[in-house]
């Protein structure tokens, strides 16, 4: 089964404060038009505003804020290039260090929308509308998917009646865990974009964190683990209608809904912490455009039968450029690569995953006015050897286990008041052998790998696939978090993951069914046949899947076609580098840019040298 993506309306593209979302549902009950879905984004907090030419060495409190807010700039600025601009660029609720880090927001029409008086005043008229809905503010959200519908804007009055809203029986749902963010608002908006059902639930702290911990309960055998988990899980969606439904897309903190509903119909999760923003324009915009007809192919061949040859073949009768990374060629140099610099539209792991092995800290570190502190941390360490240069990538992880004799992230530790560059200056800190009180070797809890055969890959990049949007299958042990969430925070628009330790043949079983029907289905439609293969397993409804219901993949034309599209590509990629390295003024950073360009060029030296012959002698 296929489903088609809602078209981007390029009218309006709105960028508006993460904390306001009231503010951004009466913005969009104005200017919706019912012919898409509006480009909407939020805008994360700033601590700092932005300055020309900081020094390279600078680090202080305001450091990863910062980061934060121009890698935001330059992410919005893409999109609304990739769209080619718009007719109204609405900012809204941003303060006045946020603004500093806009750097487009002149060469367009941009309307600014400082509070919720503002919003009749500016954008009364744009757009027709049939009237007004009038509503309490507490009820603006759970009313706006309604006046969207009915084409009404709403106007606040806390003395208004309460209106009886009815579904419509649309084929699909979707479902958004309330968070007080403009991200539960993309979530009704995305849902009126589909002309879907709408239901919005308060899940009062559930966490990610500890449904991991209910799950690994549940598969040690502890008793009742199974009750406690849907126990924790179920009564906030007992009072919904699932069946009869062909999707349901869940926008949650991170909870598995698919398993505790036992996927009765094809169910899809949006990470409301993760770029929702990004992730639903990313889906909707490459469904659409800019396929690479390109895949990548993982395997360090840890298993006796596997799927990874089964994959290929699949891929290459259905004119993909596979670029197999198996065997000797699964290093975390050629993984860590291909992973940030190929063009690819599909990426299939095959290895071990899940927990990996680390070492336990406790440290000491004096803050900036002196005070000594006394942290407890796990580190993970990874490298890759490059066979090209002398010069090899290093990843070290840190989690953070005790700071003072908290426990990282417990309610003590949130209710103490450490100024915020303490922490910065700790992360800065911390790894000073000379500091360190003691070390031991433990399994480190909430870490979570990919095997290659030189190493362990953590899934710290800062690109995917050349800028484009891809679909992962991770098909090793517990890779729904932390590895997942690397390849959603830089950019995927699908990624299918295990929720515990998987046995080799069901694995290999499940994703030859997946890709038997991938290119007929949607990723959805096909993940919800392979978690047949499972059933009345100890793996039964072990898949997850964060995505939208229409994500496909779709065949190419040739295999000339495919290689042509993936080499213009990677020659693309090669002049925005070059480019970067001559506006660089840093030097690491221009060694990082060059490592890139030489890795690339090598890429079509190797692989591309009838395109690039071709291309010499036209140029």
């Amino acid at each position: 089964m296929k489903f088609y993506p809602p078209k981007i309306s390029s009218k309006f593209f709105c960028i508006i404060n993460r904390d306001e979302p009231i503010l951004a549902a009466l913005i969009l009950s104005y200017i919706d038009q019912s012919d898409g879905y509006i480009p909407t984004f939020e805008f994360p907090y700033v601590s700092s505003e932005d300055f020309e030419n900081e020094p390279a060495e600078m680090r202080d409190e305001h450091q990863l804020s910062r980061s934060r807010a121009r890698k935001f700039n330059v992410k919005v600025g893409n999109a609304l290039g990739r769209l080619g601009g718009c007719e109204y660029l609405i900012i809204a609720g941003l303060t006045d260090k946020q603004l500093s880090y806009l750097k487009f927001r002149n060469n367009y029409n941009s309307i600014y929308i400082d509070n919720e008086n503002d919003v009749n005043t500016l954008l009364n008229g744009i757009v027709p509308k049939v009237g007004a809905l009038h509503c309490k503010e507490t009820k603006v959200l759970e009313y706006l998917h309604y006046a969207l519908r009915k084409n009404l804007y709403i106007s606040i009055d806390n003395n208004a009646n309460d209106i009886s809203e009815s579904a419509e029986d649309s084929s699909g749902l979707v479902v958004i865990e309330c968070n007080n963010k403009v991200s539960s608002v993309f979530g009704i908006l995305y849902a009126h974009s589909i002309d879907t059902d709408v239901e919005l639930i308060t899940t009062k702290g559930l966490s990610s964190y500890d449904i991991k911990e209910l799950i690994e309960k549940w598969k040690n055998d502890e008793p009742n683990g199974y009750n406690n988990l849907s126990a924790s899980i179920f009564p906030y969606i007992e009072h919904i209608q699932f069946e009869g439904r062909e999707f349901v897309t869940f926008f949650t903190d991170g909870v598995p809904y698919s398993l505790i509903l036992k996927n009765i119909v094809p169910i899809s999760h949006v990470h409301l912490r993760i770029n929702p923003d990004f992730f639903i324009f990313n889906s909707i915009h490459f469904e659409s455009y800019s396929e690479t007809y390109s895949a990548v192919v993982f395997s360090p061949k840890e298993f006796e039968n596997e799927e990874t040859e089964f994959v290929i073949d699949k891929l290459l009768k259905n004119n993909l450029l596979v670029k197999p990374l198996v065997d000797n060629e699964a290093t975390y140099f050629n993984l860590d690569n291909h992973i940030q610099h190929y063009p690819f539209s599909l990426l299939h792991l095959c290895s071990h995953g899940g927990e990996v092995e680390g070492t336990r800290i406790t440290e000491k570190f004096i803050d900036s006015t002196g005070d000594e502190h006394i942290v407890e941390y796990d580190e993970v360490f990874s490298f890759g050897l490059n066979p090209n240069r002398d010069s090899h990538p290093v990843a070290t992880k840190i989690l953070p286990r005790k700071f003072d004799g908290l426990t990282w992230g417990s309610k003590e530790f949130k209710g103490t008041s450490f100024p915020n560059y303490v922490f910065s200056e700790m992360f800065q800190a911390l790894g000073e052998k000379k500091n360190q009180k003691s070390s031991r070797e433990v399994n480190v809890p909430g870490s979570c790998h990919i095997k290659c055969v030189d190493s362990v890959y953590q899934a710290m990049f800062n690109y995917l696939a050349a800028m484009h949007s891809p679909v992962i299958f991770n098909n090793t042990c517990w890779s729904w978090s932390d590895v997942a969430d690397s390849f959603l925070g830089v950019g995927a628009r699908g990624y299918i993951g295990t929720l515990w330790n998987i046995d080799n043949s069901i694995a290999t079983k499940s994703a030859e069914v997946f890709y038997d029907n991938i290119f007929e289905n949607t990723v959805l439609s096909s993940l919800n046949k392979a978690l047949e293969i499972p059933k009345s397993t100890k793996d039964d409804n072990i898949y997850i899947f964060w995505g939208l219901h229409f994500t496909s993949i779709r065949a190419g034309v040739s295999a000339e076609a495919s290689s042509l599209v993936v080499f213009s590509k990677i020659m693309d990629s090669l002049e925005m580098w070059k480019t970067k390295l001559e506006e660089t003024k840093i030097p690491e950073h221009k060694k990082t840019i060059s490592g890139i360009i030489d890795w690339l060029s090598r890429v079509l030296a190797r692989n591309f040298k009838k395109e690039v012959m071709k291309y010499l002698y036209k140029n």
